[in-house]
């Protein structure tokens, strides 16, 4: 979360130094008549130094009070080798009623927003309290160079999702595994990363800020192992990848299904413009599965298009997807990316979401995100009742950073779920959730 700090110390020394410049330039017209050629000469260089003290000045002060993201520990070296050791502490206390049940579907549902837990068809229950620390995170990092490159490397790990653990006497929960990948550094314009990390199609960088884990229903969201060439291309950057594949599909024995032959495909622009930077991505993936000896496979695709625009010191942030593959890739696997029809003809299905955030500072210490998305699958008539056909969110934050590093703050998350009623004999095809959320984070 971003943590404002002005140094005034170092403001101060330079204004100093600026106004000991300007009282020798006042003291000059007494030395006039003594040396009027080379105190003209003075005169006018430490005029212009004083410009340029000035000028550092504003630039300090920009920056110094600009929003600082997740700001990382110092390197420690170590025979060459830099290391960094950090990560987060995070209590998120939540408050959260159900339409249509009492609690969520899974019981991760009660840890972040997953939108699938959202209940429907059942009676509203009473307003639950449940506090949780599993995102808490530790990461280690290195850094080595080696000629005209370097290889990094970055192990992190957290305790979100984990299936070991209640809440009966230690509230222990099993760590988990979030990133793990070397990325070597060929050159100032070529790069080659292998292990698990964000997925290519997502462009994590626009990712609104919030106290939930993960955030609008909109979203991609997908960590994975993967091999990716980066490749510096004008004034942007060129990504291809090869990530890890998995079939989700309706009707299916299995879910998900582990039967591709060939990786899911990638392709990634980064570039900005202005005040705007901006991802574009395309996936190809085949989804495939085998029963009874016989194996079926469809390729389909998705795009997507990213990005923040920075208005002064506040943000919009935005994200749009669509395909008939994305699947898994939204919203936390909101939906399958197809069904399997009676022929056993696997038959994909169109799906596109996404999402628009403002972000707005009150002042050094404090701001506000807003955040409103949406999502929409186009089921055929085969899919059964209750699957799922839309999804809703708003968020709506305060956060408040006291000191660097650490954010207070309180979100307001309204979301919904809308699902298919093909049968016509659903008396109830849609549920809410709304949800008050308090976190405490420090970033160390």
């Amino acid at each position: 979360m971003p943590a404002i700090t002005i140094n005034t110390r170092g403001l101060g020394r330079t204004i100093m130094m600026i106004a000991m410049v300007g009282g020798t330039a006042a003291t000059l017209p007494l030395m006039a008549s003594a040396q009027e050629d080379s105190a003209s000469v003075t005169a006018a260089e430490l005029q212009q130094r004083i410009a340029e003290l000035q000028a550092q000045v504003d630039r300090l002060a920009a920056q110094q009070t600009a929003p600082v993201q997740d700001p990382e520990p110092e390197r420690k070296t170590f025979g060459g080798t830099q290391i960094q050791i950090g990560g987060y502490v995070k209590l998120d206390s939540n408050f959260s009623s159900y339409s249509d049940g009492s609690s969520a579907t899974a019981g991760i549902g009660e840890d972040f927003l997953v939108p699938s837990t959202i209940p429907i068809g059942g009676d509203s229950g009473d307003t639950r309290y449940h506090a949780q620390a599993k995102s808490s995170r530790l990461f280690i990092k290195s850094h080595s160079e080696y000629g005209s490159g370097a290889i990094n490397t970055h192990l992190e790990i957290d305790a979100m999702a984990g299936g070991q653990g209640d809440e009966r006497i230690s509230n222990s929960y099993a760590q988990r595994l979030r990133h793990a990948y070397v990325d070597w550094q060929m050159d100032g314009s070529r790069s080659l990363l292998a292990g698990q990390t964000w997925s290519t199609f997502f462009n994590v960088g626009a990712l609104p800020e919030g106290l939930d884990f993960v955030g609008p229903v909109g979203t991609l969201f997908e960590r994975q192992p993967q091999v990716r060439y980066s490749h510096k291309l004008g004034s942007g950057q060129l990504q291809f990848a090869a990530e890890n594949p998995a079939t989700t599909l309706y009707n299916g024995a299995e879910n998900p299904y582990d039967d591709n032959s060939t990786p899911d495909f990638v392709v990634r622009y980064n570039n900005s413009l202005g005040d705007l930077s901006y991802s574009a991505a395309s996936m190809s993936r085949e989804l495939a599965y085998e029963a009874d000896s016989e194996r079926e496979s469809r390729r389909g695709y998705a795009v997507s298009l990213s990005g923040k625009y920075q208005l002064g010191r506040d943000d919009l942030r935005f994200m749009y997807s669509y395909g008939n593959a994305l699947g898994r890739y939204l919203g936390l696997n909101s939906y399958r990316a197809g069904i399997i029809e009676a022929d056993g003809e696997i038959n994909l299905i169109d799906q596109h979401g996404g999402f628009v955030a403002l972000r707005h500072f009150w002042n050094e210490q404090l701001r506000s995100n807003l955040v409103l998305s949406a999502t929409a699958a186009d089921n055929p008539d085969t899919v059964s009742d209750m699957t799922a056909a839309a999804y809703r969110s708003l968020h709506l934050n305060l956060l408040y950073s006291p000191v660097p590093k650490m954010t207070l703050g309180g979100e307001y998350i309204f979301a919904s779920k809308e699902v298919e009623n093909v049968s016509g004999q659903l008396t109830d095809d849609e549920g809410d959730l709304q949800r008050l959320q308090f976190s405490m984070k420090y970033v160390f």
